[in-house]
């Protein structure tokens, strides 16, 4: 099954290992999401969607270099781990969601961050980790 871009595998882990993978990525961007956090809140927007393979970010306002930054450090490692796995096994699509608690109908009030990384293998099979953040990234 086509990987989507990502560099074949040399064989040392199974698949189980791939929710792990999805564990690290969502730390490692939860460690440097200030930024994200900060535009959140300034636009209003309460989710932004990364596609790990082709680095798109969504809503748009947020697809900056600083941002894709982080979201080509995220994708890094990615691609570092699923050369780690087992042919056949494959990563076939990669998404990171970043819930930000941010009440757009309550005025100012603001809640937990939910942060999620869902990784697809190649028989279909997601493996999704979710990291919440109870304090608020940014502060206004």
């Amino acid at each position: 099954m086509e990987t989507t871009g990502i560099p074949p595998g040399e064989g040392k882990l199974g698949r189980k290992y791939i929710k792990s993978f999805a564990s690290g990525i969502v730390s490692q961007f939860v460690c440097s999401a200030e930024h994200y956090a900060w535009l959140a809140y300034d636009y209003r927007v309460s989710v932004v969607t990364i596609d790990l393979i082709s680095l798109a970010i969504d809503p748009v306002e947020f697809d900056i270099d600083r941002n894709r930054n982080l979201a080509r450090m995220c994708q890094t490692t990615l691609f570092q781990n699923v050369r780690l796995l087992t042919p056949p096994g494959a990563v076939t699509s990669a998404v990171l969601v970043a819930r930000f608690g941010i009440g757009q109908q309550l005025g100012d009030e603001r809640g937990p961050s939910v942060f999620s990384v869902i990784l697809t293998d190649d028989r279909g099979k997601e493996w999704r980790v979710d990291r919440v953040v109870e304090r608020m990234l940014m502060q206004p």
